[in-house]
């Protein structure tokens, strides 16, 4: 897997992990929050991407 081309939902996940991980380490706030992901391009679909930090019990 290219880092940013998974071609699997296991690296499709692998791959957005690690982005919030690093996101979150440069101290940008990822949790409770939603990201639209809007295209001009009408070949490319939209997306609403929604982020929740878990608590561990």
């Amino acid at each position: 897997m290219s880092e940013w081309s998974p071609s699997s939902k296991a690296e499709l996940e692998e791959s957005l992990d690690e982005l919030v991980r690093q996101a979150h380490q440069n101290g940008v706030t990822v949790s409770d929050c939603g990201y639209e992901l809007l295209h001009n391009d009408e070949s490319k679909p939209d997306w609403d991407l929604t982020i929740l930090r878990l608590k561990r019990q």
